[in-house]
């Protein structure tokens, strides 16, 4: 049974759609270098910003994003975030060994 918090599973643990309406942001990484982070805008139009870049920085000293997803503000979005997160790690694991 899943709960309010409960994980979305695949590469990634991301809580669920209740989460970020509690305008909490989420970030993480997978294999050190692949790093990302999962925000709600909450201005007039709402959406779930999604950046990702490639190495250990804190995202607040990233200047150059591998990518950035503006995706509804709803469980349909955060479907797509884990799609468009996927789809990029997909392109790192090919690289990896490179970086």
């Amino acid at each position: 049974m899943k709960g309010k918090y409960t994980m979305l599973h695949g590469y990634f643990d991301i809580p669920t759609f209740h989460y970020f309406e509690e305008k909490n942001t989420w970030s993480g990484s997978n294999y050190t270098n692949f790093s990302y982070r999962i925000d709600p805008v909450l201005g007039d139009e709402k959406e779930l910003y999604v950046r990702v870049w490639y190495g250990t920085k804190c995202v607040t000293e990233v200047t150059d994003f591998v990518a950035e997803y503006h995706e509804e503000y709803s469980e349909k979005g955060l479907e797509n975030v884990l799609a468009d997160l996927t789809k990029e790690f997909e392109k790192f694991k090919l690289i990896r060994k490179e970086l």
